[in-house]
């Protein structure tokens, strides 16, 4: 590059998953850093992936990586090596130091992560995700009161960085502004659908495949299994509601985290019959056709403070399939969701509730399938992919110009 011309600002985008798995979870991922190398040079710095690299995936990216490669379908590996990134963690800080980037994206909201990466004192955006010190410790009273002070405890270390953050609905922006953000600083995104990916089609051979019948009703749900989605809520409640229908099914599409944990649970519960788990599915294109299979879907999350606004990735996964999707009836979702309108919600820790809308689904199909086209639209609406990354882009450029002198681009 020539001495006398003006570099872009540099962005490092952080993360623990390498592209190939990042792009399965944020759905514009490519389309966003397409927008942005127009005005920016991105640094994507992550651990490496067993995977073989997508050439697409990574065009336009200067790649750094942490040397061991992370497997994010194998439970136990992802674990390890999650605890190794964190002993990693002060190299990558001077790395990422010597690079003198004018913005970091630590795109995954470990615990602590961004608190770390803001010892840098450089500007960064966060996304509220997953609320891990209560996914970790929310199992007790006890283990509740000591993850929401931890918690508030690192949202208050956000709220003193150069940082704003991104909420995917305003319940979720409320609950991070009560754990000490300046809500001036939150930006509300909801999260992207991914295009021509989940979408109707005939699924009538993987319903041959799983051996169910036109009398079996089956319900599905999917992705990643753990503890802040309620399996074993769902399972038990399972339990009794095949006493009543007997040639209910449901099936449970992905595993990792958690997934021997959820076959134990099915033996101990004699669900085999009725619970049907698949694994790890191949491609989400192999997840669109399982989902199709269904009758119903379901999206769920437990009845807690921390889960009340999240939008699970299941969610934009499961209403552009056309399929009536149930959901939990917390805040987040029921923002996007209207009851019997563009899907259903059931009362959360309601078992009769949850029973009662699933029978009124069985019962009526015709009425379920033009609630589930209904669903199909508004989840064009409210995750439109384009609008997403005009968010985002927006975003950093408020970033730059809140943080960062114009013209001082190292």
């Amino acid at each position: 590059m020539a001495k006398n011309k003006k570099r872009k600002p540099l962005i490092i985008y952080f993360h623990r998953y390498p592209p190939e798995y990042e792009s399965e979870q944020f759905a514009i991922m490519r389309d966003m850093f397409d927008a942005l190398l127009k005005n920016y040079d991105i640094v994507y710095y992550s651990m490496g992936s067993p995977k073989r690299p997508d050439v697409l995936l990574r065009k336009g990216l200067h790649m750094m990586e942490i040397p061991f490669e992370i497997d994010r379908i194998n439970a136990k590996d992802k674990w390890i090596k999650t605890i190794l990134f964190y002993f990693y963690l002060p190299i990558a800080l001077w790395k990422m130091r010597k690079l003198n980037p004018q913005i970091i994206i630590p795109k995954e909201t470990l615990p602590f992560t961004p608190s770390i990466v803001g010892l840098l004192n450089k500007p960064m955006f966060i996304e509220v995700s997953d609320w891990w010190w209560s996914i970790i410790f929310g199992k007790t009273v006890l283990g509740s009161k000591f993850a929401k002070f931890i918690e508030r405890i690192e949202v208050g270390q956000w709220a003193r960085k150069k940082s704003l953050i991104v909420a995917h609905t305003k319940t979720e922006a409320s609950i991070v502004e009560k754990k000490g953000m300046p809500l001036e600083r939150i930006r509300v995104i909801n999260a992207p659908l991914y295009e021509k990916v989940y979408y109707p089609c005939n699924a009538q051979d993987i319903r041959e495949k799983l051996g169910f019948t036109k009398k079996n009703f089956v319900v599905a749900l999917h992705g990643i299994i753990h503890p802040s989605k309620g399996y074993d809520q769902i399972l038990g409640w399972w339990k009794k509601i095949i006493a009543i229908h007997s040639d209910w099914k449901l099936l449970i599409i992905g595993g990792a985290g958690m997934e021997s944990w959820c076959k134990n649970e099915i033996e101990i519960l004699s669900l085999q019959k009725n619970v049907i788990m698949t694994g790890w599915l191949p491609a989400q294109k192999d997840v669109n056709r399982y989902l199709n299979a269904a009758n119903c879907l379901l999206v769920t999350r437990k009845n807690t403070e921390n889960n009340s606004g999240i939008i699970p990735s299941s969610l934009y996964h499961s209403m552009p399939t056309g399929k009536p999707t149930l959901a939990t009836g917390l805040g987040g979702m029921s923002e996007i969701i209207k009851h019997g309108v563009h899907g259903y919600l059931y009362e959360p820790d309601n078992y009769e509730s949850f029973k009662g809308v699933l029978e009124y689904v069985a019962a009526n199909p015709r009425i379920a399938s033009k609630v589930g086209r209904a669903g199909m639209k508004r989840a064009k609406e409210c995750f439109d992919p384009k609008r997403a990354v005009r968010l985002y882009e927006k975003l950093v450029e408020d970033l730059l110009h809140k943080y960062v002198k114009k013209n001082k681009y190292r």
